[in-house]
């Protein structure tokens, strides 16, 4: 056998076998909802926080509009100083259903988010006591991403509610996050 021909054999097994992790890695299952929120209550107990728990999908803009807020440069520290913040998959278009976290959907469900559009948002402390739910609109309704004034009022009654730590100007703040984005 030729240097070459060694060589070009080296190269297809590592192509190969990085074609089989790669599609082995895509196709994993995605966790339980329990285990991500058993996971993400042992941290928030350890850590003196509570837990958020946003449900949403791939597809959802205004999920990814929440995510954007948890995770901004004015925000994020903010939020996770606070919170063990974790995410669940629900409500997938039919070709992405095998996304979605087993039991995730009947855990908003129990939260009373049956027939809910997403994102929902669960609050528990870290022994698990569920705090709050996204269901806070005061005719019971999800506030999901907030965008309007009074849906940003309910999401600062939330804020107050679970995160005890959190001062009036520092909700403040997130709440002219809310206020000034982009429709």
């Amino acid at each position: 056998m030729s240097i070459l021909s060694i060589r070009l054999r080296s190269v297809v097994f590592a192509l190969t076998l990085a074609l089989i992790t790669t599609a082995s890695a895509q196709t994993q299952a995605p966790q339980p909802a329990k285990d991500v929120l058993d996971a993400a209550l042992k941290t928030a107990k350890a850590e003196q926080k509570n837990v958020l728990i946003h449900f949403g999908a791939s597809w959802c803009t205004y999920c990814k509009q929440l995510d954007a807020m948890l995770e901004s440069a004015q925000l994020s520290k903010l939020f996770h100083d606070n919170y063990v913040i974790m995410h669940l998959t629900i409500q997938e278009r039919p070709d992405k259903v095998a996304m979605e976290n087993p039991g995730a959907q009947e855990l908003a469900n129990a939260a009373g988010a049956k027939g809910q559009g997403i994102p929902i948002y669960i609050f528990f402390d870290g022994a698990g006591n569920r705090l709050a739910t996204s269901m806070a609109m005061p005719d019971g309704g999800n506030i999901g991403h907030p965008v309007t004034p009074q849906e940003i009022i309910a999401f600062d009654g939330l804020l107050k509610k679970t995160a005890p730590r959190m001062t009036a100007a520092q909700r403040k703040q997130v709440s002219d996050y809310l206020a000034n984005q982009k429709k």
